[in-house]
């Protein structure tokens, strides 16, 4: 597996990363140990860093293939929420860190921001990132969207480490 340092973070993921939102309740619903059993052989084939959010619904698949894995304190865990107050993301983040029976996050994102004026209006819960961040509670603050416009704000914001652009390369072609 190859692995490259995301920006100008500490963080070391493989180049392939896997996605939980598939094996959850939103689309397979595989029972958690089932679930569990594919994230843990993806982390077995070197897979470190795995992608979830608050929506997702699958912190107790990834908490069970955790506890599986030897080498738990290399997984990156990469998570989101929707939250636009500071006490809301605060929750988030607690919620994730107890669901998964982890003491700090990889990444932190602000989910799916749409616009310039949606990621202006979760400032709040920005400011609670970066406090998460200063406290160790979170390695690097990221921000995931559709938006070309959003990617461009983030590029001026020194707070987020992370940008999360999601595209379909079949509508590129």
């Amino acid at each position: 597996m190859e692995y490259i340092k995301l920006g100008n973070t500490d963080i070391n993921a493989s180049k392939l990363c896997f996605g939980s939102l598939t094996i959850g309740p939103l689309q397979a619903n595989l029972p958690i140990e089932e679930g569990a059993k594919i994230i843990l052989k993806a982390f077995e084939l070197g897979v470190n860093i795995i992608d979830t959010a608050k929506l997702y619904k699958t912190y107790s698949y990834i908490k069970r293939a955790l506890e599986m894995f030897d080498d738990r304190d290399k997984i990156i865990i990469s998570s989101k929420s929707y939250d636009y107050t500071y006490d809301g993301m605060k929750d988030s983040i607690n919620e994730a860190l107890k669901e998964m029976g982890v003491k700090s996050l990889g990444i932190f994102m602000l989910h799916e921001q749409e616009s310039r004026l949606t990621l202006k209006g979760h400032k709040d819960a920005l400011r609670c990132l970066v406090d998460a961040k200063k406290s160790g509670v979170i390695k690097a603050i990221g921000v995931s969207t559709h938006a070309v416009e959003v990617v461009e704000a983030i590029s001026e914001m020194e707070e987020v480490d992370i940008v999360h652009p999601i595209f379909n390369k079949k509508v590129l072609e």
